[in-house]
């Protein structure tokens, strides 16, 4: 955009004023004027002529300035183009080298300069992102000096956008997962990734190791997103106090006389708390949907109407006719029902987030308490009969839809040895678990003592027939994974299971699969690129929840606030934009064991928190890449920029979902890379479409 002063249609509008007032001035005169009849017709031509005297050489004179404006707005450009390149390409220059260089180049553009009254031509350096160009001077008219129109401004000015100074934020979604250890010819993919985004540092830094107009973030995914870079965690947004619906829904509370309490919650923290040696890491479950793929603040507020409305299918895709306009809205239209009322998620605890603490999971690996452990052992504590049976192997158990369950399912087995708790030599730790135990029993026996409807609910959400009585296998699997032994009020801590000689070796532990943390904005080069070459992959592909932490790391909304908000005066001057980069399919990680899949953020296949029914890892999976493209047209509706890449991979669902998911369905927005070089095309070209040269003013 110019800035220029031109009066022309001002000083004619006003002269034409002066004319007609000129004309009607003496009363006497006018009304003698319309009542002669002799000469009219001369009277009339002769007015008429003057008029379109003016409006002729008004238009003859407007057209002399808009040829000499026109040429004078596309010599500035490349001028100040040419200067922004040389400086690019040559950073010893001086600014008085460059100044020499863009006015010559000016020069020989221009043709109309002898014609400019007071000319002048100034070349602005003095800021390192822009060059502003500015030029004064006037022309000289002919025919509308009659009117006493002597002069036409030709001041104008144009700011040009150095390259690396594009005022961008920029997310950088990387997928970590297990696959990125993979090679293609030869290279593994992470250090091809590692490469690709030194390239496309060297394009926005060039030799720059900071910047004031460039700020990166890098959000590593796999099956979580790690948050705990957030340098706000406890600052409002971690659920710390246990609120939020889902937080310690696979677990129960034993309070410290040994009574189960479903009125009271395990607060993760406390978990982490009561485990020696270990503390969160920083990777959180997602919000209940649809929060989860929802932009509110956790300070922030939403209630059902804002819910359902913001699952409606956008009346830009109802219509749409391309592939990708329909994947766009398929995904709004096969979006599960909720899984909680809308009023149930609306609630403001649900904003927070939960720290994710992956249970320890049944081994059996002790001769004592496994397929040929003795059994028939018995006995009585606290007055409670136990049998040996009560301990049953849970790794044996054909009700399971898939046969008998392999110990190997049990990726966080060794975690905590369950021999420790569950074997009668053990002690205290035995004691205390039996009282559990024979609760359990008793309250799911439809002949026991005992009625505890909470209790049954909890078991039987987790797919526990309480109607069949004392059954093994599948309700001692689940028992053992929400036993987090007893509370201690004075330390507030549980005792008796996760402080019996954990082992976190293997990456077992409560941060099981918890991926590299987030890196916040920021305009250091070397960390950005320390960052990404410390990334180590594991686990299985949620893009969705990657791209939806990459928004959040954006938006300048707790628990990030780094990015610049709507309320920041230069706002406007700052591009949003997102690469969100995988080399595999979503995927909910398929494990033979009762929960039918291995953890995530949106938790276990048969907790149903993806929607209403979503229990199956195909349904889960499926609606992934739903999700990734609803949240990718939200960030899109904002102003983000959104660029997708496919690293070797051959998917057609994934890339019709990928090319939907950006901006545009073609480069620069979209890629599919087959190797590493490809990959570091496609990471320089991103960088180039943002911070490129551009006529920015």
């Amino acid at each position: 955009m110019h800035t220029e002063r031109f009066d022309f249609h001002v000083k004619f509008r006003d002269l034409l004023r002066s004319t007609f007032c000129g004309v009607s001035a003496n009363k006497r005169q006018a009304q003698r004027f319309l009542n002669n009849r002799d000469g009219n017709i001369a009277m009339l031509f002769a007015f008429m002529s003057g008029m379109l005297f003016l409006f002729i050489g008004g238009a003859v004179d407007y057209a002399r300035w808009n040829a000499v404006r026109a040429d004078m707005v596309e010599s500035m450009d490349a001028a100040s183009l040419a200067v922004a390149q040389l400086a690019a390409s040559d950073p010893s220059l001086t600014n008085v080298e460059l100044i020499d260089y863009g006015t010559k180049f000016f020069n020989e553009n221009f043709k109309y300069e002898s014609k400019v009254n007071g000319f002048s031509l100034d070349f602005n350096l003095a800021n390192k992102a822009v060059i502003s160009t500015c030029i004064q001077g006037n022309l000289d008219t002919h025919l509308l000096r009659v009117a006493g129109i002597t002069k036409l401004d030709v001041d104008n000015c144009v700011e040009i956008t150095r390259r690396g100074s594009g005022r961008v934020e920029l997310a950088l979604v990387l997928d970590v997962t297990g696959s990125m250890n993979s090679s293609i010819s030869g290279k593994k993919k992470i250090d091809s990734l590692k490469d690709a985004v030194t390239e496309m540092l060297d394009v926005m830094y060039g030799t720059d190791p900071t910047s004031t107009n460039i700020k990166l973030a890098v959000v590593p995914f796999n099956a979580y997103v790690n948050a705990g870079g957030a340098s706000s965690w406890q600052d409002g947004w971690s659920d710390i106090n246990a609120m939020s619906y889902y937080h310690g829904a696979r677990f129960f509370h034993v309070d410290e006389n040994g009574d189960v309490d479903m009125n009271t919650k395990v607060n993760h923290f406390r978990l982490f708390d009561s485990t020696p040696g270990a503390s969160w890491k920083g990777c959180v479950e997602a919000r209940p949907y649809p929060l989860d793929e929802l932009d509110i603040a956790t300070n922030g507020f939403t209630n059902s109407a804002a819910l359902n409305g913001a699952m409606v299918t956008p009346s830009v895709y109802i219509a749409g006719s391309s592939s990708y306009d329909i994947r766009n809205r398929d995904a709004f239209d096969d979006a599960p029902a909720f899984a909680l009322p809308a009023s149930t998620v609306a609630n403001s605890d649900n904003l927070r987030f939960v720290p994710v603490f992956h249970p320890d999971e049944p081994d059996c690996n002790n001769s004592d308490d496994c397929d040929n452990g003795d059994y028939s052992e018995s006995g009585t504590i606290g007055g409670i009969n136990w049998a040996g049976v009560w301990f049953d192997d849970p790794d044996d158990d054909n009700a399971h839809p898939s046969g008998n369950i392999n110990e190997s399912s049990y990726s966080n087995r060794y975690f905590i040895n369950d021999y420790n708790y569950l074997n009668y030599n053990q002690g205290t730790p035995f004691a205390k678990y039996v009282k559990v135990v024979k609760y359990f029993r008793d309250v799911i026996d439809p002949a026991g003592p005992l009625s505890d409807p909470a209790f049954e609910a909890f078991m039987e959400g987790f797919g526990v027939d309480t109607s069949t009585g004392h059954g093994y296998g599948k309700q001692e699997y689940i028992l053992r994974n929400a036993y987090v032994g007893w509370w201690n009020p004075a330390t507030q801590e549980y005792d008796y299971k996760y402080d019996l000689s954990p082992s976190f070796s293997s990456g077992r532990g409560p941060n099981h699969k918890c991926s590299t943390e987030i890196l916040p904005l920021t305009n250091v080069r070397a960390d950005i690129e320390n960052h990404v070459n410390a990334l180590t992959p594991d686990g299985y592909t949620n893009s969705a929840n990657g791209a939806m932490w990459g928004w959040r790391v954006l938006s300048n909304e707790p628990p990030f606030e780094e990015g610049i908000g709507s309320a920041d005066p230069d706002f406007d001057d700052w591009q949003k934009a997102v690469v969100i980069m995988t080399d595999g399919e979503n995927t909910i990680e398929n494990l033979s064991t009762h929960w039918d899949s291995g953890p995530g953020a949106n938790g276990f296949a048969i907790e149903s928190r993806m929607g209403a029914n979503m229990t199956s890892r195909t349904d889960m999976r499926n609606d992934i890449d739903n999700k990734l493209l609803r949240i990718c047209h939200r960030m899109k509706e904002e102003g983000y920029l959104v660029y997708t890449i496919m690293f070797g991979l051959n998917s057609s669902s994934t890339e019709l979902a990928f090319r939907s998911c950006a901006t545009a369905p073609n480069a620069p927005y979209f890629y599919n890379a087959d190797n590493g070089a490809d990959l570091e095309q496609a990471f320089g070209d991103i960088a180039a479409d943002l911070v490129d040269l551009h006529v920015s003013k």
